[in-house]
């Protein structure tokens, strides 16, 4: 029995590997986060230190600005991308190990009046008689991409470009409608969990394909052990809350 629970104590070990070093040094680990995982991330960030003694520290923007980031050699350790596309890059470059799925998302359509939703009760009804649209900007972020193509589908895209305004990433497009400047805005399904989210309404997009959003730990970074470590408790340990903000695997 006592070997036994010597084996045990070994693995206990050993389930957190080189990571356990940079929680003794007290520096922060970097991730870059694509916008619409924020909310989620600062959850998850918070309950891995609270597990791990490592501190995370987050830089928020498109996944195409952190992507540039990544290759003009900024120190980040681990990428979470909104995309599959961008991780696949850097991978090939030699910029992080091979990338891994690790949630899938849905774009909806926002507006901070709960009363539009109701009154319009689809999707395309709204964003056809909305005045001002937001949208991520889909050269930069998958959510605007995923939005654009939806557009498109619905035949609506040619009839409400000239009323869009474009935000950087998903929040800014957030931020857009929830503000006012603009009546509705395509934002993620997990923007619409937020407080801020929920005070308002939306509705589903379905005619927008899920999300597939990858992420990779950087090659070059000292702390590459502790950001496979996190990457391992975002699937294995937070299924909760991915799930409330509306994450699928």
């Amino acid at each position: 029995m006592k070997r036994l629970l010597h084996i045990l104590a070994l693995f206990a070990c050993l389930a957190v590997p080189a990571a356990s070093a940079v929680a003794g040094t007290g520096r922060p680990l970097l991730v870059a986060v694509a916008a619409n995982f924020a909310p989620a991330m600062a959850e998850i960030g918070a309950r891995f230190t609270g597990r791990t003694g490592i501190p995370v520290q987050t830089t928020v923007s498109s996944s195409g600005r952190l992507y540039a980031q990544i290759r003009n050699r900024a120190p980040f350790s681990l990428f979470l991308s909104a995309d599959t596309r961008r991780p696949q890059l850097l991978f090939e470059q030699g910029f992080c190990r091979r990338p891994e799925v690790y949630v899938r998302g849905r774009a909806v359509l926002w507006s901070r009046d709960p009363k539009q939703c109701h009154r319009a009760g689809d999707w395309k009804r709204l964003v056809a008689s909305a005045a001002r649209t937001g949208i991520p900007n889909p050269e930069l972020a998958p959510y605007g991409a995923a939005a654009r193509q939806a557009l498109v589908n619905s035949g609506l895209w040619e009839k409400v470009a000239g009323r869009l305004v474009y935000g950087a990433n998903v929040a800014q497009s957030f931020q857009y409608a929830a503000s006012g400047a603009t009546t509705v805005s395509f934002i993620s399904r997990s923007l619409a969990a937020t407080a801020t989210g929920a005070g308002g309404c939306f509705l589903p997009v379905p005619e927008a394909e899920p999300v597939a959003q990858a992420a990779c730990v950087i090659t070059t970074s000292p702390a590459g052990d502790a950001a496979l470590a996190l990457l391992r408790f975002l699937r294995r340990d937070s299924s909760e809350i991915l799930a409330r903000y509306g994450y699928s695997r």
